[in-house]
């Protein structure tokens, strides 16, 4: 038996034995992608030699066709070594119709309760690892700053503590206890990639090495070092005059040196031809590759372009050390053996059919659904308790499945592939009606699929396409209007008007309509995906905050005649209406839920759920005032800086129409017996409040621990999220919370770019959002401290009691 054979030896030993019996060819082609089509003739052709990842679109039967593949990548490997199949989890297994799905990851943020996203995590790793896929291209680390950015839906929000322990949980549950039974993760877009010039995707990253180290960066260092990420993605954008895919300062030396990575780099798909556009900053597709190995990424995807054939002659002229080829391969050869590949590189069979029954899956995904939804305004109309009330539903998101629905889901990537139509028969070298018309054959829906391409090669924008097809894959799946009419006597709905689009015909209609109800709940938003049909997603940004279309005059002409509206908004990012937040009787964040949308947002409406979702992002008031986040730094916060002009602007106010962690409940919740311990020779602090249910209801408390460096030799944030804990009381009942965490939390970059812990005074504010301050303490450090920064605390942990 060969070496590299041997189970019991350690991956690292194995890849280096295997390493060594490799030629030039079969070692570039691990640094390989393939797109594997099953029922295109010919798709195999480049997987000859062997291949290192790759990614299986359409097809019937993911499994067998996975197995088919994985067997031809085996025979025709001089070393008989198997692909890495990966596929997106952002919301459950992506490429897996009938897999399970959860809300997306903004969804999640807005809950404010990591172990939610561990047990997604959890569901979509058995799903994926029967499947034999073991490469997971999420979670997504990037912090939402500017909403103009189409892929806010992605983020966990705006803070990095959040989005760092979102990230630890999501990788845990992905990933598992035991890598061999487990799912890669991979932590993205590294780094910055989502504050950009103008808030447009793959653009400039407009940060500064400092808060790119400090800020965005730990949502990544926090799953490298507590949840040992295997795998990064490069973010498409340019830092520095550099694009990151070339940037060896952030691929090597800040990722593996600073961060202490040890795993894959693998390229955002085509990053390697940006390099020749849009950026220009080569004309050569292999010197491409060259500079990218170089810079330490070490698998481009989704083919073999800069990192094909080429390499061997840059190799052989001397533009590129075997060595460097050497390093990339064996990261990807110790990643193949810590999943145990070699061992097992086929799909579970028989544990497929108990993988895929999604029935306690779809019970938290409902749950997480009803939690992640967000009470922003109430003046006491809801709940609607009575359920004789007239209620008039009118709005594009009310009786329509697909505008609750986000991007990264198997809904989407359907109409992602029908969009692809558009631009002719064939994509990428493949042929888009065979992939739809295989697609159908599995969902039993060809004729939905295709209707969504028109005539004249144009995507259909009608927002039900999607609809028959949804409830196919999720036969629980409700509208809102549909999951009120299980409370609701007399509920009627009227669309009143598209969700984009200048046609303002129907709006007389819904008018007429709710000048004869009780209450009227407008129920608006965008449509999250790909391409010109959509509102947001990736590669639809915004230069507008407003409601896309004729909505906001929607709202307002029903509240003309009918002032008692409840507005209802699901998208990838909050409702951003000074109008709305001035004249509505109640606003509800519904985020994007997916499958259990409609029947979350009812039972919140009629009162069968108490809603304690949080923002994830601060609300702003229109898109002039970005960019506001709570963490910003002291100096450039507008309404906490007052110095020239009282209201911040002068002709707006710049404070936030919410803040970060807001959100209101159906019942009232008390603080009290505050307490702060203190050891000053371990920098052990100890944080303590006992919260008491005081109202009617039973329900959830966020409780928030804010702290802030009160004067520094740097500038720092005005305060920065430490720890939260999302508790739920009964009716009267009383909880203690106890945050611990190191003072070292407070450490940061000097004028020399040094780590340290600065003497001074710390203020620690407990809250319910990040203006709300109902006790704080302030501790002193004595003395000034060189910090080695992986062995910093990043949050707080939390425990909870019972009184």
């Amino acid at each position: 038996m060969e070496k590299y054979m041997n189970a019991a030896l350690a991956p690292e030993e194995r890849a280096k034995d295997l390493l060594d019996k490799m030629d030039l060819n079969e070692k570039i082609r691990q640094l390989g992608c393939t797109m594997a089509i099953p029922m295109i003739p010919g798709q195999y052709q480049d997987l000859k030699g062997g291949i290192g990842v790759s990614i299986i679109m359409g097809g019937s039967d993911p499994a067998h066709d996975l197995e088919k593949i994985q067997k031809y990548v085996m025979e025709n490997s001089p070393h008989n070594i198997p692909a890495l199949f990966h596929g997106e989890a952002l919301s459950g297994p992506v490429s897996l119709l009938g897999g399970s799905l959860f809300p997306i990851s903004i969804s999640l943020g807005a809950t404010f309760e990591p172990e939610l996203v561990e047990e997604m995590s959890e569901f979509t790793r058995k799903q994926m690892y029967a499947n034999g896929i073991r490469h997971g291209l999420s979670p997504v680390a990037d912090l939402a700053r500017d909403l103009r950015w189409g892929r806010v839906n992605e983020t966990y929000g705006n803070d990095p503590t959040l989005s760092a322990m979102m990230m630890v949980s999501f990788v845990k549950g992905l990933q598992g206890n035991n890598l061999t039974e487990g799912v890669a993760a991979t932590g993205k877009h590294f780094i910055g990639y989502s504050q950009t010039e103008g808030g447009l995707n793959c653009h400039k990253t407009m940060v500064c090495e400092r808060e790119l180290r400090e800020q965005y960066a730990k949502p990544f260092e926090a799953a490298i070092r507590e949840a040992d990420l295997k795998s990064v993605m490069n973010s498409y954008s340019s830092i520095d005059g550099l694009p990151v895919c070339v940037n060896k300062k952030i691929l090597t030396e800040l990722l593996r040196g600073d961060l202490g990575f040890k795993g894959v780099v693998i390229s955002d798909y085509a990053s390697t031809l940006q390099l020749l556009d849009p950026y220009k900053v080569t004309d050569d597709l292999t010197e491409a590759g060259v500079r990218c190995l170089n810079a330490g990424l070490d698998i481009e995807c989704p083919s073999r372009m800069a990192y094909g054939d080429g390499l061997e002659e840059a190799v052989r002229d001397g533009r590129l050390n075997v060595e460097t080829i050497d390093r990339a391969v064996l990261r990807v050869l110790k990643l193949k053996f810590e999943l145990g590949l070699f061992e097992n590189p086929y799909p579970i069979f028989e544990d497929l059919d108990a993988a895929m029954d999604n029935t306690e899956a779809n019970r938290k995904s409902y749950i997480a659904a009803k939690k992640s939804i967000t009470l922003m305004k109430n003046n006491g109309i809801l709940p609607i308790a009575d359920k004789k009330k007239k209620v008039l539903v009118t709005g594009p998101v009310g009786n329509c499945l697909r505008l609750l629905f986000s991007h990264y889901t198997a809904v989407a990537n359907a109409e992602m592939m029908a969009g692809l139509q558009k631009e002719g028969d064939t994509q990428q070298g493949y042929n888009v009606t065979g992939l739809l018309e295989n697609m159908g054959d599995n969902i039993d829906s060809v004729n939905v699929l295709m209707s969504l391409v028109d005539n004249s090669g144009a995507v259909s924008a009608d927002k039900y396409a999607m609809d028959e097809t949804i409830r196919k894959l999720y036969p629980e799946a409700k509208t809102l209007f549909e999951g009120l009419r299980g409370y609701l006597d007399n509920v009627s709905f009227l669309e009143g008007c598209d969700y984009k689009g200048n046609d303002e015909c129907q709006i007389n209609e819904a008018v007429k309509a709710a000048s004869e109800a009780d209450i009227v709940v407008l129920a608006v938003g965008g449509k999250n995906g790909q391409g010109e049909t959509s509102t947001t997603g990736e590669g639809v940004d915004s230069a507008s905050l407003e409601l896309p279309g004729v909505q906001e005059k929607l709202m307002r002409s029903v509240y003309k005649v009918n002032p008692n509206i409840v507005i209802i908004h699901t998208d990838g990012r909050p409702l951003v209406s000074e109008w709305a937040y001035e004249h509505a009787a109640a606003i509800v964040e519904g985020w994007l839920p997916n499958t259990y949308g409609g029947n979350a947002l009812a039972d919140v409406i009629c009162g069968k759920y108490n809603p304690a979702g949080r923002t994830p992002v601060d609300v702003p008031r229109s898109v002039g005032h970005l960019p506001v986040y709570h963490c910003q730094p002291n100096g450039s916060s507008g309404a906490k800086n007052r110095n020239v002009i009282k209201q911040g602007y002068i002709d707006s106010d710049a404070a936030v129409l919410a803040p970060f962690g807001y959100g209101l409940s159906y019942t009232t919740f008390e603080y009290n017996d505050f307490r702060v311990v203190y050891e000053q020779e371990t920098g052990i602090i100890q944080v303590e409040i006992s919260v008491t249910n005081t109202g009617e209801n039973e329900g959830d408390e966020v409780v928030q621990l804010y702290g802030s460096d009160l004067v520094a030799s740097m500038i720092r944030p005005i305060h920065e999220l430490i720890g939260f804990k999302r508790i739920h009381l009964r009716k009267g009942e009383k909880k203690k919370i106890s945050f611990i965490f190191n003072i070292d939390f407070f450490s940061f970059l000097d004028c020399n770019m040094n780590w340290i812990l600065e003497k001074g005074d710390f203020r620690l504010i407990i809250g319910s959002n990040s203006d709300d301050e109902k006790f704080e303490k302030i501790v002193h450090l004595a003395e000034t401290k060189k910090i080695n920064p992986g062995l910093r605390c990043l949050y707080a942990t939390a425990k909870v009691s019972c009184e």
